[in-house]
């Protein structure tokens, strides 16, 4: 029984993600999908759950916090809920910016000055 609410997207975008409590807690990693409630990605390292996190993808920057992070193969799957979003200018960037608008429609973007 498929217990989520809504519907995943497989995206991949590699995505480095610092605890903000504990900054030199950071790692990068490969996102798996994406939906309306947040991003999964497969990160090295665990994060615990309700810690709030910095996720950086080229010229832009996303926060958020962990909802879950459980190992599956030889990485630890990470779901983390995001809150904010402050995209740049790059074509990466703005590739997220499209994906993140269709996946979490109600999510406030702004643009980080060039």
């Amino acid at each position: 029984m498929d217990r989520r609410i809504h519907d995943r997207a497989p995206v991949t975008f590699w995505m480095r993600v610092t605890d903000i409590a504990s900054p030199e807690f950071s790692a990068s990693g490969e996102t798996i999908d994406i939906s309306e409630s947040g991003i999964g990605i497969y990160l090295p390292l665990r994060f615990t759950p309700g810690s709030l996190v910095r996720l950086n993808i080229k010229d832009s920057v996303l926060y958020g916090f962990v909802s879950h992070s459980v190992p599956e193969r030889s990485f630890f799957r990470t779901g983390i809920a995001v809150v904010q979003v402050s995209v740049g200018t790059s074509g990466l960037s703005q590739l997220l910016k499209a994906t993140l608008q269709e996946a979490m429609p109600v999510l406030r973007i702004t643009s980080i000055p060039a």
